[in-house]
């Protein structure tokens, strides 16, 4: 009735709820003059639809989605980081053990050596003091140990050679005029000849080379020049039982076979670390990780464009507003169910690859 008394048809079966709130809050007779039921008892559609309830609704579902993407983040990144953990571990404990090795190596490689320079010393000086222009490499051959190259004793053959070659000069540099063979190597140091410690042996026997060149005594000449030849010469060939004989050989070989074998473990602990550290960095880039945070960065634009929209109060939204908002979040829907099936069939086509043709087989024990 009093709608038709202002000329306006209203729909009665549409009430506001601002009138059920007013007259929740007064009495019954005079809601009437208090609440304006003209103007807000009844009311159009138009008028009584509010666009912050799709935005708060659109806002509420994106920030759903936003906590799903980025549980799985946090979980993930966990994952990762707890997997990243244990390989560095593993990558410290490979480097420590190939230090060790390397050094158990070093080791192994100088004993070796050093029994292989002590070889060739035995006739080398000798050889160099009758024969200074002497052929290093036809020298080595003749005095080559197995297991070892030419290449390693050459280093060591030249600075043997120049040893000798010093000595020599240095002794030449104190012998005087009258010295006979009766001259003893203590009279040249009386003479101020220095000799080194690790040179003590090389001036020896290159003194006893350099005296053999000097004249005899003048009372003792009728004995001839053998009278005064060092004995050393004689002895030094002495006869090496068969026993230490074999007993060097044995050892020679333990010395190889240590190196060799020890070789062979530092070859297979870097094998070892490069793989753990190739492990490493496909860690570092973990399938699908990159593609959920691109995802969550959009969809926390659907929480944040609404909160914008609702911050400047619209009265209303248009029909391309609505689809554009709506379109957002139903392609945002979408992706996130496209993701987690990607994620699911990845999943399982990395086990599947994992173990081939193992399913008919025996599980090992």
């Amino acid at each position: 009735m009093h709608g038709a008394s202002s000329g306006v048809a209203y729909d009665r079966s549409v009430i506001s709820s601002e009138f059920l709130t007013c007259t929740s809050h007064v009495p019954l007779l005079q809601s009437v003059v208090q609440c304006d039921p003209f103007s807000v008892i009844v009311r159009s559609p138009e008028q009584d639809w509010d666009p912050s309830t799709l935005l708060s609704a659109l806002s509420q579902a994106s920030a759903v989605l936003v906590a799903i993407i980025g549980g799985f983040l946090v979980s993930r990144l966990v994952a990762i980081s707890s997997e990243r953990e244990g390989i560095r571990r593993l990558v410290e404990a490979a480097t420590g053990r190939i230090q060790h090795i390397e050094s158990d190596l070093d080791q192994a490689h100088q004993t070796r050596l050093n029994r292989a320079k002590s070889y060739l010393y035995e006739e080398a000086v000798e050889k160099i003091l009758e024969d200074p222009a002497l052929d290093l490499d036809s020298l080595i051959q003749g005095r080559l140990l197995g297991g070892t190259a030419v290449d390693e004793l050459k280093p060591y053959a030249l600075s043997l050679r120049q040893r000798v070659q010093d000595a020599v000069k240095a002794i030449n540099g104190k012998l005087r005029k009258g010295d006979t063979k009766a001259l003893e190597l203590e009279a040249l140091v009386e003479r101020g000849l220095v000799i080194a410690d690790a040179d003590q042996d090389i001036y020896e026997q290159a003194f006893k080379h350099r005296r053999r060149s000097l004249p005899s005594p003048a009372g003792l000449a009728m004995f001839g020049p053998s009278s005064y030849a060092d004995l050393s010469s004689v002895l030094r060939p002495g006869i090496i039982s068969d026993a230490a004989h074999a007993a060097s050989l044995r050892r020679q070989d333990e010395e190889i076979k240590a190196e060799a074998d020890l070789r062979t473990q530092l070859r297979a602990a870097v094998a070892e670390r490069d793989r753990l550290d190739e492990e490493l960095a496909r860690v570092g880039k973990p399938v699908g990780v990159a593609a959920a945070m691109w995802m969550l960065g959009l969809l926390s634009l659907g929480i944040l464009v609404p909160l914008i929209m609702m911050a400047f109060e619209p009265k209303g939204l248009d029909v391309v507003s609505k689809i554009l908002l709506l379109g957002s979040f139903v392609i945002g829907l979408v992706a996130i169910l496209w993701y987690v099936g990607w994620f699911w069939l990845k999943i399982g086509k990395d086990n599947t690859q994992a173990t081939p043709g193992r399913s008919s087989e025996a599980p090992p024990r």
